[in-house]
């Protein structure tokens, strides 16, 4: 809780129009992927932390801290809450960025937990539908997300 409180103060300061929702997002990702467990290992040690990023996800997060001119970590730095907050709320800037190239400037949060779970490329092919989804993730994501 206390890194997720440092984050909303990084959020503040930040000047970014969608930062405080987007750390409710990220708890709520966070809740659903792991119950929160920053030293979580899952999909047989594919995907690491809170919010089982996998590497491809990492690398997306970081590129999106370089392109914002910030300082980038190492997918060997996985195990520190911060870092992990800190690439998990760039890679949802990074999945709000791919949605408005492809027009949707306003996603929900549900749209944006389905191209989390999914991926972009697979969110795509159903246009960011989330009643199309097999599963109920971005639902529950929101559902987290609103209390």
């Amino acid at each position: 809780m206390k890194t997720i409180m440092s984050i909303i103060a990084f959020a503040y300061i930040s000047n970014y129009a969608y930062a405080v929702d987007d750390v409710a997002i990220l708890a709520a990702i966070g809740q659903v992927e792991t119950g929160g467990d920053y030293f979580a290992v899952t999909d047989k040690g594919r995907s690491l932390g809170a919010y089982s990023l996998t590497r491809l996800a990492w690398i997306d997060g970081c590129t999106q801290l370089m392109r914002e001119r910030k300082f980038a970590f190492s997918y060997a730095e996985w195990r520190d809450p911060a870092t992990q907050d800190t690439v998990g709320l760039a890679l949802i800037r990074c999945i709000r960025e791919r949605l408005a190239h492809r027009g949707i400037t306003d996603p929900s949060v549900e749209q944006i937990a389905l191209c989390w779970n999914m991926g972009f490329t697979a969110s795509s092919r159903i246009n960011f539908d989330v009643t199309r989804a097999k599963s109920d993730y971005a639902t529950r994501v929101a559902n987290i997300a609103s209390k």
